[in-house]
């Protein structure tokens, strides 16, 4: 992964900033407009200034009144022994999520995973208040829309904020892959409403992401015509976590024609410009395009980079010791993989391109960038322990079925969600 560079107010005074920015050319004026006046960022800012010349604008955006922001980049840091730790922050057990993430009750041996707490290089971050969170949303609807990563999220976070109310599921859509579409509400005073879309390609897809019975998809890259482009201007929170299936093999269709193939020697295709790296910018893109021109009121949009698995490659996937380590990587002893440093790369260039080409300054865009945090946790996945009481405390056997990708809950996935309550704090 590339160098970061992270923002610091306290490196000069706001006013000798914008005496700065009134020497600046139109180039840059859009780029000092992203620093200075927008609501707190939370991403590394990677070359600001190569990604806004290849989006280009001839015209700056016009400037939000100034106002002080702490910038803090909680993508960056490492994860510290919580000598504090009273026990987990929720019972999961009767809660509504998929029952492989359940892992105290699944009888994870290994409790240490939930001791772990992530502490950023250059600030603090609390961990979510859910009184308080519910407080910030009121009246609102905070949507994920995405792959199973966006799920795991979700239903983390609703498992948290049921220990203040207790939610109504009103809708439950599913079908042999799993939870299409499910939408909780927390009752008056709070008046919330949490989502869950499944899109793993944001837009749409046939095949293995519709039937894990099948080997390969096929992409409509022109296709922003699944369930939550139809809601996206009622989503006041927008959290888009998606990656993970764009390595899979796949066809694409572009203004309908084939574009290319992935990964596909069976079909008479040329692969894709770009491989799917090029297939997941242009996506990105475009639903952030698409976001920006459908939301016609407030909005933060929240786009998370890819938590990696942690399938250890020197077992099969279904071997116990596919993900058994018990603590986390220490300070240079694993590297994020290029193909998730190029993944998150894509999610922070586009992001920061739809904040420099946002409509109206009440459109926030904000980078969650989970990339190296998480790649640091190959401990808090539920690995072979995704059935209740599993194996009993009898011998694990060899071979098992095992989850490298999802996290437990409660567990590193719940800091991701204080990075977001901060967000929302910062919103207003």
């Amino acid at each position: 992964m590339g160098e970061t560079q992270v923002v610091n107010s306290s490196h000069c005074s706001l006013s000798k900033k914008v005496l700065t920015c009134a020497s600046c050319t139109l180039l840059t004026l859009p780029l000092i407009y992203i620093l200075l006046y927008s609501p707190p960022s939370f991403i590394s800012y990677t070359n600001l200034l190569a990604t806004f010349q290849a989006h280009g604008t001839s015209t700056p955006p016009p400037l939000q009144p100034p106002q002080v922001w702490l910038q803090c980049d909680y993508g960056d840091g490492k994860w510290v022994w919580d000598d504090s730790f009273a026990g987990p922050r929720y019972d999961s057990e009767n809660c509504e999520m998929k029952s492989t993430e359940k892992c105290v009750t699944n009888g994870k041996p290994d409790n240490g995973y939930l001791h772990w707490r992530w502490q950023p290089a250059g600030c603090n971050l609390s961990a979510l208040d859910p009184a308080e969170f519910l407080r910030a949303l009121r009246g609102k609807h905070l949507a994920f829309v995405g792959d199973s990563t966006a799920r795991n999220q979700a239903e983390s976070l609703v498992c948290f904020l049921s220990t203040v109310s207790r939610p109504e599921t009103v809708h439950r859509y599913e079908e042999r892959l799993g939870r299409k579409f499910w939408r909780w509400v927390f009752p008056a005073p709070h008046n919330v409403n949490i989502s869950t879309y499944w899109s793993p390609f944001l837009v749409r897809a046939e095949g293995k992401s519709e039937d894990y019975g099948m080997t390969q998809d096929t992409v409509f890259l022109d296709a922003l015509s699944e369930p939550w482009t139809a809601d996206v201007d009622a989503m006041d929170i927008m959290v888009i976590s998606a990656g993970h299936w764009f390595p899979h093999p796949a066809v694409y269709y572009d203004d309908g024609v084939i574009a290319g193939a992935f990964s596909r020697p069976d079909v008479n295709e040329t692969n894709i410009g770009g491989g799917f790296l090029g297939v997941y910018r242009k996506v990105m893109r475009r639903t952030l395009e698409y976001v920006n021109a459908k939301s016609s009121g407030d909005k933060l949009v929240v786009v998370a980079t890819i938590a990696p698995s942690h399938f250890d490659g020197r077992y099969a996937w279904n071997h116990r010791d596919a993900c058994s380590r018990p603590k986390p990587y220490e300070e240079g002893e694993a590297e994020v993989a290029s193909t998730e440093a190029e993944l998150r790369k894509v999610v922070v260039e586009e992001t920061v391109a739809a904040a420099v080409q946002r409509q109206r300054w009440s459109l926030r865009f904000e980078v969650l960038d989970v990339t190296r945090m998480a790649s640091m946790r190959p401990d808090g996945h539920p690995g072979a322990y995704i059935t209740k009481d599993a194996f009993a405390g009898r011998p694990v056997p060899e071979t098992v079925m095992n989850d490298c990708l999802h996290w437990c809950a409660p567990g590193p996935v719940d800091s991701f969600n204080d990075i977001l309550m901060q967000m929302v704090g910062a919103s207003g």
